[in-house]
């Protein structure tokens, strides 16, 4: 302790994926930058977040060259998969279902992030950096690239300097507080619970022996993520590595009222079990009470993302929404993009525009994803069609300006993020119309007393590959979409015939 340096190019305050993964590339690829990791936990724990996305898998096995260790320690993820329920649902067999029909063809995983979180940790000191854990930042004097931090480790104070400070704390936010600039996104009202489960049933071996579930689906509906949608709300069912499996809900506070219950674990286990089909999964399984978690608010965003000598990544920066699982996707945007203008920075670049740059575009980012994509979706979750078309045309999206580009034409990760790019307003105005389309669509079935009426015996098919099926899917979505507005005008109609025969009732009924 006593030979370690008081001086670093990059001091990184916690060590868990983002702040590991930027010390990584940085030791990688800037060697002679000096880099300390300040990481406060002893061992990480086993927090929320188990899924990666096609382009966070990217991150971690084509950039980080994490392959060997998510093949022994993790699992494959096989797509999104989502079940819907109404009265006449009483399991899997006649729950309408959407999801992937083959397996996929674009790596991602189901992780446990604990244990990947203390592997890149590992990695990244074994890449050259030093680490202090357990110690705990106390103070941070902002000086341009002339920046001094107070450590507490082993009960004493260590005054450090450092030309670059990232801030990969997730949500403590210890410099946007510190700043004064992350604020809470309260047109989200989003809230959540979980825990992780021992015994869950293989959803595959119920398939096997039903029969008639087994032949609609070729891939393992197992290692999806398995969502089970209602209105206001979708829980996950992610399966770990070390044979438990990850289950939680979230909740929109204004359609669901679970944040109010006096014993949040016992309502959260009824929650769960009142669904039919999600109910079947968890026959004779034990929920791990002692981690069970709750988060009464989700959303949260930066007003600045860097800054002359600081940054924030990851979820330090922002958190929107674990639907989609873009938690992953963000951080590794954020941790290649500050990786980048740092090492611009150690290369004598001016960086005034592309910091400029940098604010701009993933503020942009959040902004346009959760007005396209979140917005008052909740309202919409419960309805089968609607949610499916809405997942079907999201997904197209997705693989088509951002994943298809990063593995077909750059063949490589790139750090722009979700909508972005100023030439993304094209999707982001024609996803915000037709969220804001099913939310409509489903009030209104709601008022005519039609809400779920499609959630039994359907089935949506999806396919994850680099070919041609997001552009099936396009159709695929606009086919739904439009037989839903064909639907509405039909719903519209029914008030209309109803107000006629109400409004002789309404007569009758007020003459004397």
């Amino acid at each position: 302790m006593a030979a370690m340096q008081t001086s670093y190019d990059v001091v990184i305050l916690g060590g868990a994926f983002s702040g590991a993964s930027a010390a990584i590339l940085l030791r990688r690829e800037a060697p002679s930058l000096k880099v300390l990791i300040v990481e406060k936990a002893e061992a990480f724990d086993a927090k929320v977040g188990e899924a990666t996305t096609e382009m966070s898998a990217m991150f971690i096995t084509r950039r980080l060259a994490m392959w060997h260790h998510l093949e022994a320690e993790h699992l494959p993820k096989e797509g999104l998969r989502y079940w819907f329920s109404n009265p006449k649902v009483t399991g899997h067999t006649n729950a309408t279902e959407a999801g992937g029909f083959l397996r996929s063809s674009v790596p991602s995983f189901q992780l446990r992030p604990d244990t990947l979180d203390e592997y890149l940790l590992a990695t990244a000191v074994r890449e050259g950096a030093e680490l202090l854990r357990p110690a705990k930042i106390r103070e941070a004097e902002l000086r341009g690239f002339d920046n001094r931090l107070t450590i507490e480790v082993d009960g004493a104070t260590r005054e450090i300097n450092c030309r670059w400070v990232i801030d990969a704390t997730g949500r403590v936010n210890f410099l946007g507080r510190k700043l004064e600039i992350i604020d809470r996104n309260d047109e989200h009202p989003i809230a959540s619970m979980w825990c992780r489960w021992r015994d869950v049933r293989n959803i595959d071996d119920l398939a096997a022996r039903d029969g008639a579930l087994a032949t609609r689906n070729i891939g393992s509906r197992r290692l999806s993520t398995n969502h089970y949608m209602g209105w206001g709300y979708w829980i996950w069912v992610i399966p770990l590595g070390n044979g438990e499996t990850s289950i939680g809900v979230v909740f929109d506070k204004r359609l669901v009222e679970l944040h109010q219950s006096r014993n949040r674990a016992e309502d959260f286990i009824a929650f769960l079990k009142a669904i039919p089909s999600l109910a079947e999964l968890l026959e004779g399984a034990t929920p791990r009470l002692d981690d069970f978690r709750f988060y009464s608010h989700l959303p949260y965003v930066t007003r600045q993302y860097m800054g002359n000598g600081w940054a924030l990544i990851g979820d330090a920066a922002a958190f929107l929404d674990p639907y989609y699982s873009p938690g992953l996707d963000h951080a590794a945007f954020s941790v290649e993009a500050t990786v980048d203008i740092i090492k611009r920075d150690a290369a004598g670049e001016k960086l005034d525009e592309r910091i400029a740059e940098h604010n701009v575009t993933f503020l942009r980012s959040y902004h346009r994803f959760f007005n396209a994509a979140y917005r008052d979706k909740y309202y919409y979750m419960g309805e089968a069609d609607l949610l499916s078309a809405s997942f079907i045309l999201d997904t197209a999206h997705y693989y088509i300006f951002v994943v298809m580009p990063a593995y077909r034409f750059m063949k490589k990760f790139f750090w722009m993020p979700v909508l972005g790019p100023k030439p993304a307003f094209v999707s982001y105005h024609l996803m915000s119309f037709y969220n804001r389309r099913f939310k409509e669509i489903a009030i209104n079935r709601r008022a005519a007393g039609e809400s779920g009426m499609r959630n039994d015996a359907r089935r949506y098919k999806a396919y994850f590959n680099l070919n041609v099926a997001p552009f099936h899917m396009v159709a695929r979505g606009l086919k739904l979409w439009a037989l839903a507005e064909l639907d509405n005008v039909r719903l519209a109609v029914k008030r209309v015939f109803r107000k006629k025969r109400a409004d002789p009732m309404l007569i009758a009924k007020n003459q004397p």
